[in-house]
């Protein structure tokens, strides 16, 4: 009869078992790693860059060209993977407001905007000139046109922290053209000159030389992003995936500095570096291009606080 007691019993004790609470191995929800893959490859985090919308000397020329050529340019400075251009739009103010009087950008004031914001640095491009020389064309009612089409650029960045210009050169570009005219009026030199596709070719080809030295001239500076908002355990960085940071990644947060000049001469020597207050631990993202950390070591984190891969 003991037998026959002995066997229900013992499961009924395993059953029990089976609803035992098992005890997390995990201190605290937020050290919950819950983006898997990897943001950062081998060239680790991304600059952030700022390109306003270009400019052209020639004022009377359609704003379509200055598009183009941006959209050319940024075009080249993304396959490099080593920028995240920050769309215009998340640019709080009117560009309109930081141009100069000779139609050139007050990049010094632009600088000082977009420190704040986690941007390395601060790209302006302009259209110096374009011409259009022909070659000749053929005679009869439909005849073919070659031109050559000249492109002139400058570019000019300016690093955000201090605003220094880092980077300022010309370069030219000429690409060959070749269109069908009907009779007389089909075209001209000056449809030629405002062709989307030959301003495209001919404004990214002299901008081509000059994308080499932009990456070489950002890689100088150093990364850093910015405190956007304190809330509660969480501290939320302006700078996410998209910029390669990665989970588990630990940022050092410092004040901001300020600048250093020589007592005697005036000369700027550099910009100190403000006062460390502790690391922040990288545990998940937000938004296009923002993280979520939590305080590492340290305390008095704020807003607007600079931080720093560790």
């Amino acid at each position: 009869m003991a037998k026959f007691i002995l066997v229900p019993l013992s499961i009924v004790l395993f059953g029990c078992q089976l609803f035992v609470p098992q005890r997390s191995n995990q201190s605290s929800p937020y050290q919950v790693k819950d983006v898997p893959y990897k943001a950062r490859g081998s060239q680790g985090v991304r600059k952030r860059i700022l390109v306003p919308p270009f400019l052209d000397e020639n004022l009377g020329r359609t704003d379509l060209t200055g598009l183009i050529s941006r959209n050319a340019v940024v075009d080249q400075i993304i396959k490099t993977n080593s920028f995240v251009v920050v769309s215009n739009s998340d640019f709080p103010e009117d560009f309109s407001k930081y141009k100069t009087a000779d139609n050139n950008y007050d990049l010094k004031k632009l600088a000082s905007m977009t420190n704040t914001m986690g941007i390395a640095a601060v790209i302006e491009g302009k259209i110096l000139d374009i011409n259009v020389r022909r070659l000749g064309e053929s005679v009869g009612v439909f005849r073919d046109l070659r031109a050559l089409v000249d492109a002139k650029v400058r570019i000019r960045m300016v690093s955000s922290s201090n605003g220094k210009i880092i980077m300022d050169k010309v370069n030219s570009a000429t690409v060959e053209a070749r269109i069908t005219r009907v009779l007389k009026d089909a075209s001209t030199d000056k449809l030629i000159k405002d062709d989307p596709e030959l301003v495209k070719r001919a404004v990214a080809a002299a901008f081509l030389g000059t994308v080499r030295d932009l990456v070489l001239a950002v890689d100088k500076l150093s990364w850093e992003g910015r405190v956007a908002m304190v809330s509660g355990d969480r501290i939320y960085i302006n700078a996410g995936r998209m910029s390669g940071l990665q989970v588990g990644d630990i940022l050092k947060v410092t004040e901001e500095g300020h600048e250093v000049y020589d007592p005697e001469t005036g000369q700027y020597i550099g910009n100190a570096p403000g006062r460390m207050k502790g690391t922040l631990e990288v545990i998940s993202y937000f938004g296009k291009d923002g993280a979520i950390s939590i305080l590492h070591s340290g305390s008095g984190i704020k807003e607007n606080d600079k931080v720093e891969l560790y």
